[in-house]
């Protein structure tokens, strides 16, 4: 009888103890994950930030109608999107497919926005830049800088919508800009905060 109650205690304890170990292993794979998830927003922040900081100066030329700078900045962006080496600034290889897309987008909406010469249409390729642009964002958790979806309800023939990105609450409209052919500079600020992703 005693030996049996001693089986029995010994094989409690064995379990508690098998509890306690898979907990830990548990507790380890959780802050592996984290740190895979840390190291690969750091890595994706990287190579990111000099493209968005490409974008927000492509974004300025537009609000200013300078087609000159438009270009020169759309050269700089489509440079830094086409040297982008997502497998190598990716850990997590689930999301490669889905960036390498969006980067392929981006850079194919760049070149055709420097095939424009009316800056309408360097506008509207601007538009598909920013659809592809802030998925892309979302898909790595870019918050190395605060960004802010911003909308213009009538980006375009006043009644076709169209949304940016700007580093800035402040709206300073692309669509309608400084120099618009109709309503001149009165429509700068005409737009809505959407989708933001801030640093908090």
């Amino acid at each position: 009888m005693k030996s049996t109650w001693l089986f029995l205690l010994s094989l409690g304890l064995f379990s508690c103890g098998n509890d306690q170990k898979t907990a830990q292993v548990e507790v380890a794979e959780k802050t592996g994950n984290q740190s895979k998830s840390i190291e690969n927003q750091s890595l994706a922040e990287k190579g990111l930030t000099p493209v968005v900081s490409a974008y927000y100066t492509l974004k300025d030329a537009l609000v200013e109608a300078d087609t000159l700078l438009a270009d020169k900045s759309a050269s700089e962006l489509l440079k830094l999107t086409d040297s982008l080496k997502i497998a190598e600034i990716l850990t997590d290889s689930s999301l490669v497919n889905g960036i390498e897309t969006y980067r392929g987008n981006i850079s194919a909406e760049t070149k055709g926005l420097l095939g424009e010469t009316d800056i309408t249409e360097k506008r509207r390729a601007f538009s598909m830049i920013s659809q592809n642009l802030l998925p892309m964002l979302q898909e790595v958790n870019y918050t190395a800088t605060p960004v802010y979806q911003q909308i213009c309800p009538m980006a375009f023939n006043d009644d076709e919508k169209a949304y940016w990105l700007s580093n800035s609450r402040e709206i300073m409209n692309p669509y309608l800009g400084k120099k618009h052919p109709k309503y001149k500079a009165g429509m700068l600020h005409c737009g809505e905060l959407g989708d933001s992703l801030v640093v908090k």
